[in-house]
This record gives C-alpha cells, structure tokens and sequence, in this order.
C-alpha cells in the first residue's frame, strides 16, 4: 500500500482535519517555557460550617489531642497570653501548656470562621443549618419516640415537649463540644424546637398517613417532571349527556348540607375567626336561610359538607359585581389610547382635560368638535348603555323619556361636585329656583324656593351616586304625588363632575352592586330575605324555649350582619349621616397619605403571596403555569386575553386589589381640588409600585390553571362544587368546550365568547374569578371586622385588612380541604416570608438576623398564614416594649414589620402615627432642632420616599438610617 505525503494545506486551500487537532501533551511532550500557576485557594465549606455548629456527629469525629504538661503553666499570668480572647477566657481553665492553649485558641477560631461562612452565606446557610440540624443523630432519635395518643392537643403537646427536649439534649452535647456556643443561644434553640414541633405537629394532627405520603410523592414527581402532561378529559367522558337529572340545588340544601366541612383544627380555627369577620359568622349560624343568604351575597372560600355530595354553593352576587370590572377597565384603557391618538395628531390637553371633554360630549350626544374626542365618546357609550340597560330592566333606572324629561340630551351618569354646592349654595340654588319659575315656569317662585332647599339637601346628603337619580323626583308642596322636575346638565355644567373616567368608573361599582342584589334576591333591600330569616327564627324559638335567649341574640347577629354585608357590597355600610363633614373627607385625605408614604415596598411584601399557587393548584401545576409565562407560550397569551374579558388580571389597570388591602374605598364626590389631586397621587403611585404587574402575573398564572383544569375535567367533583359547578354544569361546560374551544401546548382554552349557551359561561366565568380571588388573595365583603367600616374604624384598621382575609380565604379554606399541597405550601409561604424579611432587612441597610426562631417568626408574621393573631403579638410586643410576645420568648425581638413605628401608630393605626410624626416635625423645626431624626421623619412624610427601586439611595443620605 504506497503512502504519500499529507501537506500541511492543499492547494484548494483545505485544512484535513488531522492538521486542526491539538498537539498531544502527556509524560513525553515538554511543556512550553513559562510560569506555572498559583494553585487554586480552596474556599470554606458552607456545608461543612454547617456541619461542624449543628450535628453532633462532626464533634465526634474531630481528633482529640494530647499535650505533655508544662510544670507550673498557667495561662492567665500572663496577660498577653489571652489577648482576644478574654470572652472565652473559662476555656483556658485546664490547659497545662501551651501548645493546649493555643490549640483551644485555634478551635475558638475555627469556630467563630465557621458562623462567619454561615452567616455570610445568607439562605444557603440557613438551608444547611437546618439540614445539618435534621439529621443530627438526637433529632433522628425523637423521630421514633411514640407522642402521647388521644385528641389533638394531646398529641401536639406531647411532640412539643419531645421537640423541646430533643433539641436540649442535642444542645447539651454541642456545647460540650463547642467553645464559642453560649447557653443564651441554646435556650433559643430549644425554644425554637419546641415552636417548630407545635407547628409541624398541628399540621399532622390534621393529616392521615396517606396524605402525608401525597405530599412527598406530589413534590418528587413535580421536580423530575416540570412538563406534566395534560390531564386527560377523563370527566367529560364519565358524565352522561345533560348531567343528573335531579342534580341537587342550594334551595334544596339543609342545615348540615351548608356546614363547613373539616375535622377539629379547622371547626377550631373557624371559631376564632367568627369572633372577627361577619361571613364566618354567619357560615355558623343556626340558620338555614342566614347561611344561605350569605353564601348568595358574599364571596367566600368555604369547602360545605354539601359540596362533597356534589351541592353547588351558589355563585355569591359579590362575584358577578366583580366580574363588572371589565368594563371599568373598558373605560380606563379607551380613554387612554384616546387620549394617545389626540396627542399624537397634535392635542394640547393634559390627559385629565381630555377626560372632561369626553365626558361633556357624551352629555351633549356624544358630538365633539375634536374627531377623536368624539370617538371616544362614541366608544364608550356602548359600556354606558350596558350599565343602563341592565338598570332600566329592573327598574332602578327611569326609562329614557324620564331620563330625557330630567334634562339630559344622551344619558351620562351625574356625579355632582357636592364641595362647590356647599360653599355656592346660594347661587346653586337661584339657579334651580330662576329655571323652575322663569325658565320653564313649572311653579311659583315660593314653590320653587321650597323645592330647591329640598333637592340639595338631597344631593348633599346622597351617599353614593346611585342616588343622584332621583333628586329631582320631588313633591311640590300642596301635591301628595312626586313628579320629576326637569334641569338641563348645560344650566348645571359648573356643578357636574365631567371626568368620564371618574364619573364612568364610579357609576359601573355602583351600579353593579345595585344590578346584582337585584337579581339575585329579587330586590336591592333583600327584604324578603331577611323576613324570612326573623320568620324562622320565630319557628327555631318556638320549638326550643330554653334556647330562646341566645337565639334571640343570634337572630339580632345574623340580621346585623346580612345588612351589613348587602351595605358593603353597595358601598354605604358605615358611612356616616354627613359623608362630606370635615373629619369624614380630612380621615379618607389621611389614609391616602398613608398609602403613598408607607406602602413603596408592597410589591417585595407580597412575595409570600406566590406560594398561594402550590397551596391550592400544587407545586406540578404552578410550577407549569409559571413555564407557559416565562416560554410566553402561545396558550398563556390566549389564556391571558380570555381572563381579561372574565375580569381577571385587571390590576395593572384599576389597581383594585392593592387599593383594597391599602384600605382606601372611593368616595362618591370630590369635595375639593386638594382631595381630586391626592386621589390622582394615589393613583399614579399604585403604578410605580409595580404592584399590579405583580398581581397580574400572579392572577394570570393561577387563572390558567384554574380554567385548564374546569375544561379538562381534572379538577374533583368537591373542587367544582365550591366554585359553583355541580355535575350537571361541569357536563355542560365541558360540552361547550369540545364544541368551541381548543388545546394548545397541553392547556384548555375555552374561547367562552362562541359558547352557545351563556349562561353555563357566564358560570365558568365565575368559578375562575372566585378561584383566582381566593388563591390570590383579594378582600371581600365579608372578610373584615364590621367596625372597620366605620370613619374611625378605617383609620384605625388601615393596612390590616390583608391578615383577616388571608385568614378566612387561605388558612381557613386550606384547613378545611386538609390537602398535602396545603401544608407544604404553607411551610413554603413561610420560607417566602422569611425571604421578604431578609430582602426588607439588606434594602434598608439594617442586619439580617439569620437564627432559625427569628426566620420563623418573621416568615409566619409575613406570610399571613396566622392572620391576625401576629398582628395581636406584634401589638403586644410593641406595647410592652418586646417585654411580652413571641419574640421576647424567643430572643428575636419586636417584628421587623413593627420595629419602626411608634406605640401610638401600633396601636391606633398609620394614620395616628403620621399626626405623631407631623407632630414631631413640628415641634423640632420651632425649637430649631432639626437633628438626624427629624429629617427622617421629614422624608418618611414624603409621597414614594420608600418605593422599593428607589428607597435604597435615599437611604444612603438618610440620617436617620446611616
């Protein structure tokens, strides 16, 4: 075989591949001349640090040394022998030479290297800790001691003492093998064991073996399986055609058909939580038709016994007024690209003039002299004449020719400017009187005089604008019957709110509140309703005359509390007889203040809020949905745009939820300009807080899931139950579904808009809002004390509606369903928390403190699992200067969440510790004291001065925080 030469590169200018190969390098290859490299510096073990300070095992392995002893050695004569290390000087007790002494120092230094690896290695740290911890040989030992048997507190408290005495005597042996370990920190510890063990302990209580095995199974399955296939339509095809015929009704339920499911905790956890909130109250009453009209009037997260036997609980009115939100957020984003159009072809009007030339057009037949004013006029008068429709159908609307005889070219809500007729009265009132008795010469000047006093006590005295239609229904004196009386909306212009937004947006939550009452009970009073509760309470005393005290109160509850929930849901419960007085709008003026200056860093608080997702769809499913968002796959943006029309996912345009938890409710009239200035602060600072992106992204996860597993049929019979959707509906939504929608990327998509049945997709929509509500948190009607509706009720409460409805919606939902993703999306919540502490803790450039029993404090108070109970220990922490409470327990101190306000804002609420801080500013710039606190308070005074991206820098030149 000949062999021929191979050139390093042919003519064509080919390289062969033998050419390109590296150069062996080996044994019998010289290296190039050079310097050889510094070897790599072996860096501290994080696990290994870990290791060493929480398990045993590492001490028992560590060398012992053995040194010869120096006759006369002492190591505290000379003074410089223990220089630094003084604090431990005790150790140094039995050395007898000192090579011993300078072995302890050594292990002193190892030791104190090791928490400084620790605790500069942030939550891998406080991972391997608590690692380290678990499989310490004492703590495995606990596992297998048998707790007491019995009921559940029993059986709690045995594994608290068994937590609290096994991480003693792990303590025990540490510190006999640790130096640096103080007997204060091993207190701690043992504290803290116990807590955990009571913690992990409720829980089990409430978990059968099987569950426990779900959740471990559920997690690894998740983890090595992310892309989950998607559930097979396994229900749809179970369910005949049409579903049951007799499928079981919410008027057909009984008593125990409409009792909260669940074991002990739950029953336990709900009654503590009766003492708060009016809807689980009245879940517990001995009322059939109380519980009943609460389930149809208020949105809840109840799991009933009936729902387990396939009873629907009704879809609540709150719910389908929720669902009215779309077109609010119809109005918000036509006039913005409006307004986009305008200034793009040239206009000069700020975006809030440009809102009142839409609103005069549409009072003046929606003709405008400006074209894109016009249109959007014409564009909203769609959403204008929906509203009306549906009020005129159930007559809480005139008809149109009543409408038009009250002097209104085309129908435009009025919303009047109550703070100008106060202080104009006089002129506002010649005008009435001037057009009633020359200008259309309906009466005489006497007569025109009486009735104008009488149409603006009524205007001044309406709570909401709801009211305003009908203050020109009056009756003339001498009449004994009402007529309408007819003022044009030109004459009155100057007293008219022209905003289209402002009007529009108030007009639709008003409207609707009133529209759904109606429907659902047959009148907006509920009449009927309550007299058929006073009736069978009657029937309940007559049948049981021992009872009759505590029925009679629970009678009295149960009306108070359906009243109270119907006033809520329009908007009037707790407002006072003079909505416009000084303290009620200087109140409402305040809290806006507060929500501007103290709540920058709520988009980073509401961290926490992701782990609802695992709690109720679990860790597979969410951490699905979260890869449709991040891969923007083509079924999340058609999901996406389907949630919008459902009214999910409108946060980023009405900031509805975060104005909820900052407690800040709309009133029905601005009075003055500084109180429609603040009202546009607000609304421009829930934007840069970035809390509605957030909450968007939250809802929209949670909303895709939500609707995949309605369509598909994965979610159980029990689940749909609660959502509204017996087994009837389920067959019918999911026939709608193979008709019209489509698959995509594994996820239902219902495209609802072409069902032919609307009425089983306006229940589909429904159950998705009431899911996404309750899995995202968002406040309802029922879910806060009656008294924080009052004017001082709301300042006092302000910022804590959050921990009551996390309570009702999460915790006491979770207890009832007792699901494995429940409690370890509990135990995730809180480790969230525990994050959301220690981001908090480095923005503000304070400690973190990384202990275990300050990590679970602060994630428990964070993650809103306790409800209102933290709030109660944070009071008492800060009231008794950290004397009492958790955190004086457990050495950790007040709450971070607290550690910064005043005892007056603890204890009254924001608003007392502004006037505290005002107050104090004061005093300090008369006495010429404008020291480092002062001017922190100053800059806490300021709208923003703590939003989360910028709060950091300010922080760098704040006194008060260097």
């Amino acid at each position: 075989m000949p062999i021929y030469p191979t050139p390093e590169e042919n003519s064509n200018g080919y390289t062969s591949a033998a050419s390109v190969l590296p150069q062996p390098a080996g044994f019998d290859v010289p290296l190039p001349a050079g310097q050889n490299p510094e070897p790599q510096e072996e860096q501290p073990s994080v696990w290994g640090a870990a290791f060493r300070q929480n398990n045993l095992l590492a001490g028992m392995f560590r060398p012992s040394k053995q040194f010869e002893n120096q006759d006369g050695y002492n190591p505290y004569t000379d003074k410089n022998e223990l220089h630094g290390y003084e604090q431990w000087g005790s150790a140094f007790a039995d050395s007898r030479s000192p090579e011993e002494t300078a072995w302890i120092k050594q292990q002193i230094d190892d030791e104190n290297e090791d928490r400084r690896v620790l605790s500069d290695a942030g939550g891998e740290g406080v991972l391997a800790s608590i690692a380290a911890g678990v499989v310490d040989p004492v703590t495995v030992a606990s596992m297998f001691i048998p707790g007491a048997q019995g009921g559940a507190v029993a059986r709690i408290a045995s594994q608290v003492a068994i937590g609290a005495a096994g991480t003693a005597l792990s303590e025990v042996g540490l510190n006999n093998q640790q130096i640096t370990r103080t007997w204060g920190e091993s207190a701690s510890h043992v504290a803290a064991g116990a807590l955990l063990s009571g913690v992990f302990a409720s829980a089990g209580a409430a978990l059968s073996p099987a569950v426990r095995t779900a959740a471990t199974r559920e997690v690894a399955d998740a983890l090595d399986n992310v892309r989950i296939t998607s559930p097979v339509d396994a229900a749809a095809e179970s369910l005949p055609n049409g579903g049951s015929v007799g499928a079981a009704r919410i008027s057909e339920a009984t008593l125990e058909d409409l009792t909260p499911a669940g074991g002990a905790v739950s029953k336990v956890a709900r009654k503590a939580g009766s003492y708060l909130t009016p809807i689980t109250r009245l879940i517990e009453s001995p009322s059939l038709n109380s519980r009943r009209t609460a389930l149809e009037l208020a949105e809840n997260n109840f799991t009933l016994e009936g729902n387990l036997r396939g009873i629907e609980t009704p879809v609540a009115a709150e719910t389908r007024v929720r669902g009215w939100r779309r077109e609010e957020a119809a109005v918000v984003v036509t006039n913005k690209q409006a307004w986009t159009k305008y200034k793009a072809d040239g206009g000069d009007l700020s975006f809030a003039s440009f809102r009142e030339e839409v609103g005069n057009a549409m009072r003046s037949g929606d003709v405008h002299s400006n074209p894109v004013v016009q249109e959007a006029a014409q564009a909203m008068r769609q959403v204008v004449n929906k509203v009306k429709v549906a009020q005129q159908k159930l007559g809480l609307l005139p008809g149109d020719d009543e409408l038009k005889a009250i002097g209104q070219t085309s129908y435009f809500p009025r919303v009047y400017k109550v703070g100008k007729i106060v202080n104009e009265r006089d002129q506002f009132r010649k005008m009435l009187v001037d057009w009633w008795s020359r200008g259309e010469k309906t009466m005489s000047r006497e007569e025109a005089e009486i009735t104008a006093d009488a149409t603006i006590n009524k205007i001044v005295g309406a709570k909401i604008p709801q009211d305003f239609a009908n203050v020109f229904t009056v009756k003339s004196a001498g009449s004994t019957k009402g007529r309408t009386l007819s003022v044009p909306d030109n004459l009155m212009k100057d007293y008219l709110e022209s905003d289209a937004n402002y009007v529009l947006q108030r007009h639709i939550r008003e409207a609707a509140a009133e529209v759904e009452l109606t429907k659902t009970f047959g009148t907006k009073t509920l009449e009927k309703q309550l007299k058929d509760i006073q009736d069978e309470y009657d029937a309940l005393m007559r049948a049981k005359p021992a009872e009759q005290s505590s029925l009679a109160k629970a009678r009295d509850n149960d009306i108070r509390d359906i009243t109270a929930l119907r006033d809520r849901l329009v908007g009037t419960y707790g407002m006072p007889d003079d909505p416009s007085s000084f303290f009620v709008r200087a109140g409402a003026f305040l809290r806006s203040a507060n929500f501007v200056t103290k709540l920058g860093g709520m988009t980073v608080s509401s961290i926490p809020d992701l782990a609802r997702g695992v709690m109720v769809n679990g860790f597979g499913n969410i951490a699905r949905g979260y890869g449709a968002l991040i891969t923007k796959s083509p079924a999340f943006l058609a999901a996406r745009a389907e949630q919008k029309k459902m009214a999910v996912g409108l946060e980023t345009i009405l900031h509805s939820r975060a104005r909820a938890m900052g407690d800040l409710v709309d009133s029905s009239s601005r009075t003055t300009a500084l109180e429609a200035g603040m009202e546009r602060v607000t609304d421009v600072f829930g934007k840069l807080t970035l809390m509605g992106h957030f909450d968007d992204m939250n809802k929209s996860v949670n909303g895709l899931i939500t609707s995949d597993g309605i369509l598909s049929g994965a979610f159980p019979a029990k689940r749909l139950a609660k959502l509204g959707i017996n087994e009837n509906m389920a067959s019918r939504i999911q026939a709608e579904f193979r008709a019209h929608g489509e698959n995509i990327d594994g996820w239902h998509i219902g495209n609802f808009e072409k069902w032919g049945d609307q009425h089983v997709a306006g229940v589909f929509q429904a159950a998705v809002l009431k899911d996404v509500s309750n899995t995202v948190i968002t406040p309802g009607i029922g879910d806060t004390p009656l008294w924080a509706s009052t004017p001082l009720g709301k300042t006092v409460f302000q910022f804590k509606t959050f921990a009551t409805s996390s309570y009702n919606r999460g915790t006491l939902g979770g207890l009832q369903e007792g699901t494995a993703q429940f409690y370890y999306g509990t135990a995730f919540q809180i480790g969230l928390g525990s994050l959301t502490y220690a981001l908090k803790q480095a923005a503000n450039g304070k400690e973190v403190d990384w202990s275990p029993q300050k990590l679970v404090l602060e994630g428990l108070d964070r993650s809103g699992i306790l409800g209102p109970l933290m709030e109660y220990n944070n009071m008492a922490e800060k009231a008794s200067g950290g004397m009492v409470g958790l955190g004086a327990i457990l050495g950790t101190g007040t709450q971070s969440r607290y550690a910064s306000r005043g005892f007056i804002g603890s204890a009254l609420g924001p608003t007392f510790g502004l006037l505290d801080t005002i107050t104090d500013v004061t005093a300090g710039v008369l006495n010429g004291d404008a020291g480092d606190r002062v001017l922190h308070n100053v800059r806490t005074l300021l709208p923003g001065n703590n939003l989360f991206w910028i709060a950091p820098l300010i922080n760098q030149v704040d006194p008060g925080i260097r």
